[in-house]
């Protein structure tokens, strides 16, 4: 099996949100296949559609995760990320391992991964996430991109 076939049996839950579907189909589209490149995602273009778009990096020996490139959104519903800073530095702290876990295996599997999750806040407010990460082939290496979306309300079991 190719990285393409791995990618080809990730399906999302029928419940996931229509942008991260429609992204998803769109990097399914890109990968033809193999992974999509890198250069295969202008992220300025891609804002509109998807304003909570992230090319992430790996940098140096020990891998660590750097926001490369961010859409042109106002507001980040974390974080914020900021451009060449380290992903676990906008990560809420009791998120950090599973986030690097979940990102690190989708950039050695060359699979997807899909994931929601719901935060609980002071005075009963609450916010839902849901987030697709995708590999790209990025040089001789790899890259992420990742979408997020803001559940409203929040997903049902």
């Amino acid at each position: 099996m190719d990285r393409h076939d791995f990618a080809s049996i990730f399906q999302l839950p029928d419940k996931t949100p229509p942008r991260i579907r429609r992204f998803h189909d769109l990097w399914l589209a890109k990968a033809g296949g193999g992974l999509p490149q890198s250069s295969d995602f202008n992220l300025s273009a891609l804002s509109a559609d998807f304003p909570l778009l992230a090319r992430i990096g790996v940098e140096g020996p020990d891998k660590k995760l750097i926001w490369r490139e961010l859409a042109a959104t106002e507001r980040w519903p974390f974080g914020p990320p900021v451009e060449n800073g380290a992903v676990t530095e906008s990560v809420p702290p009791l998120r950090v391992k599973r986030v690097a876990d979940a990102f690190q295996e989708t950039l050695e599997s060359g699979i997807p991964d899909y994931f929601e999750t719901t935060s609980w806040f002071h005075g009963g407010r609450t916010l839902s996430l849901a987030r697709l990460v995708a590999p790209l082939a990025a040089g001789a290496g790899r890259e992420l991109i990742a979408l997020w979306e803001v559940m409203e309300p929040p997903s049902p079991l």
